[in-house]
């Protein structure tokens, strides 16, 4: 029994790690994706190099988007933890 508890422990630790990275992650995207959004503003003012704003357009898409679901999960688990809290 005590070998589970202890997998259960490292599973946990590993958890809360990838919680901490996607964190770090999810910032680097929003910087990325405003980096291709500006890109992408900068190919059109100059409507030169064109070809590049689809590219940079659906990077810009996807970061955010991947930036947005890393913040609805972060109010989802502080709104789980919260809720924990008070009914304990």
């Amino acid at each position: 029994m005590e070998i589970v508890l202890l997998w259960l422990d490292d599973l946990d630790d590993l958890l809360f790690s990838i919680a901490l990275v996607w964190e770090r992650l999810r910032r680097a995207l929003l910087q990325v994706g405003l980096s291709a959004a500006f890109g992408l503003a900068a190919t059109d003012v100059t409507a030169v190099a064109t070809a590049w704003a689809p590219l940079l357009c659906g990077v810009a898409a996807l970061t955010v988007s991947a930036w947005l679901v890393g913040a609805a999960a972060r109010v989802y688990y502080d709104r789980e933890a919260r809720s924990s809290l008070t009914v304990a």
